[in-house]
């Protein structure tokens, strides 16, 4: 009887340290169109190669798979209507495919029947898991339609020609009569509308912070290498973590637990205590709710990641592809972070020289979540703050941050820089 015990207990534990790795999967619903191809994205976490594993999609019956992959390749099991439809592919264009874990799936000519949920389960030897992903299939887009579009676009474009081509010929005419030559507009003047007041090249502070949130960390989403305080506001690396010095410590993460999908929102943290000297390695911006990858090469805008990193000696970049580095002085001691969601705008700020430093834009989709880094151990920590918002309420403009002639929204995470810091 003892033996029995001991047996049972010995499963009982195998079964529950089987699981070395996690499949993840998107939050929000896939959707597509009748006809299209769609792909559902699928990796595991911590990446691995996953060229050695069983990974099976199916829909209601485990026994019944819309792909099996095993031994290596694709076997020829799998429900009949997705024959010839089904196939392994790339979550993004950056990714490295099964070798890093990528089992993402490619449903080609989708059908109406289609739409529902997905199993993703991946498994090895001592290992598995799996994740659900739903698909939500539309009726294709209307040609009539489309086509009535199509004019309406036409006749407004050439509209806006005419009335540019009359509004340039008046300025011409005014510069001839005036004899002034046009003040150079250049994006990276910095010059705000609303949120930004002129006053001796300094940024109203006060006005920014109407839009001020309260930010906290998501407990749920933390590198387990870091540590949390208990008001969820300080993040700092574990004592027995060890840096290998190779590279920014893009692994060290944590994302915010509030998500954002349109207006305006500020917040500020501290990167400085007193009679301390400002820390020199952080990362600080946004990324897209669900985005829980720790690989270097996924931070890019394109895959849904916005920020602003400082790598002690190496300077400060942003997450641009290719990265752009900047030279910001003084070191940021507090730094603001405004997020113009509709306007797909980014702003950093130095909050005691009160100096707008950057705007990054872009196009965002979906949720977005602040995201944290405290970097390498430093004797100031890295410290969400709570902004003292002003009692009058911020007026929401349909105008963006920058003017038109000051920012032009860039999927590519394109940027605007203070000439005056």
């Amino acid at each position: 009887m003892l033996s029995i015990i001991i047996i049972t207990l010995l499963v009982n534990l195998l079964i529950e340290t089987s699981v070395s790795f996690t499949v993840v999967v998107p939050r929000d619903q896939t959707v597509a169109h009748v006809g299209s191809t769609v792909t559902l994205p699928c990796w595991i976490s911590p990446p691995e190669n996953a060229e050695a594993l069983e990974i099976r999609w199916y829909r209601q019956e485990f026994s019944k798979p819309v792909l099996l992959y095993q031994h290596g390749k694709i076997q020829d099991v799998q429900e009949e209507s997705f024959r010839n439809r089904s196939s392994l592919t790339l979550w993004s264009d950056l990714s490295g495919g099964l070798k890093d874990g990528d089992v993402s799936l490619r449903l080609e000519k989708l059908r109406i029947q289609d739409e529902g949920s997905f199993h993703c389960y991946v498994s090895g030897e001592s290992e598995y898991d799996s994740g659900e992903v739903v698909l939500k299939v539309t009726d294709p887009p209307d040609s009539s339609d489309s086509s009535d579009l199509w004019k309406a676009l036409f006749f407004t474009l050439l509209i806006c020609a005419l009335l540019g081509l009359v509004g340039l010929i008046l300025y011409k005419c005014r510069q001839k009569l005036t004899g002034k030559k046009p003040q150079e507009q250049i994006c990276e003047d910095g010059a705000m509308e609303k949120l930004t007041k002129e006053a001796g090249g300094e940024i109203n502070i006060e006005e920014l912070r109407k839009h001020a949130v309260q930010i906290t960390i998501e407990q749920k989403y933390v590198s387990l290498d870091l540590n949390i305080s208990k008001d969820l506001k300080i993040v700092k690396h574990k004592k027995e973590y060890k840096h290998t010095g190779e590279g920014f410590p893009y692994k060290l993460y944590a994302f915010g637990a509030q998500k954002f999908t349109s207006g305006r929102h500020y917040w500020e943290v501290a990167l400085a205590r007193e009679n301390t000297p400002p820390k020199n390695y952080w990362l600080i911006g946004v990324a897209k709710d669900g985005n829980f990858r720790s690989k270097d090469k996924s931070f890019t805008p394109s895959n849904g990641y916005w920020f602003l990193c400082s790598d002690g000696p190496n300077g400060f970049y942003i997450s641009s592809d290719p990265p752009v580095t900047l030279s910001l002085t003084p070191r940021p001691e507090r730094l603001g972070v405004l997020l113009d969601y509709d306007h797909g705008q980014l702003s950093f700020y130095n909050v005691k020289e009160r100096k707008h430093l950057l705007t990054m834009s872009s196009r965002f989709t979906g949720s977005v979540v602040p995201l944290f880094n405290p970097g390498v151990v430093e004797q100031s920590l890295l410290k969400i703050l709570d902004c003292p918002k002003p009692a009058e309420s911020a007026v929401e403009s349909s105008e963006p941050l920058l003017s038109n002639t000051e920012a032009t929204p860039d999927a590519s995470g394109a940027m605007q820089r203070n000439k005056s810091k």
